[in-house]
């Protein structure tokens, strides 16, 4: 133990290491608003999948209407779905986190999508990987 009014020697590396932390962290903090809006428009893009464009104006008003909406589209019938259905088709047995990597989504995105495929019988879960219903 250093005697009072002895100078001490820092440790380099514990130096580096507060260093390269307090960096990263700030980094992080530039990065987040970023990863926040990328999050967003990627909701709005998947949004977007299945909306027919050609469709026109708005039924809201018609005299059809009856009062009640539908909840959207259904699960599973996006251009992210079609996308996950058809890499399963070509390499059975990924689990959701591959999957999500590979159609370029976050994993959370795709533990969304899968189950919903699953659902219209096109894929099954067995153990964590996913396979698609004709090649199971």
């Amino acid at each position: 133990m250093p005697r009072a009014g002895t100078p001490t020697i820092e440790d380099p590396m514990s130096d580096f290491l507060t260093e390269k932390r307090d960096e990263i962290q700030a980094r992080l903090d530039e990065l987040a608003p970023l990863i926040a809006e990328h999050d967003r428009l990627q909701r709005a893009l998947d949004a977007l999948d299945g909306v027919d464009s050609s469709s026109g104006s708005s039924s809201r008003g018609s005299e059809k209407s009856s009062g009640s909406r539908s909840a959207g589209r259904p699960r599973g019938s996006g251009e992210r779905s079609r996308q996950a259905l058809a890499l399963l088709r070509q390499e059975p047995g990924l689990g959701a986190a591959e999957v999500a990597r590979r159609i370029g989504v976050h994993p959370n995105y795709a533990y969304r999508i899968l189950p919903g495929l699953e659902e219209q019988g096109l894929i099954e879960k067995k153990e964590r990987l996913w396979y698609p219903k004709d090649a199971a």
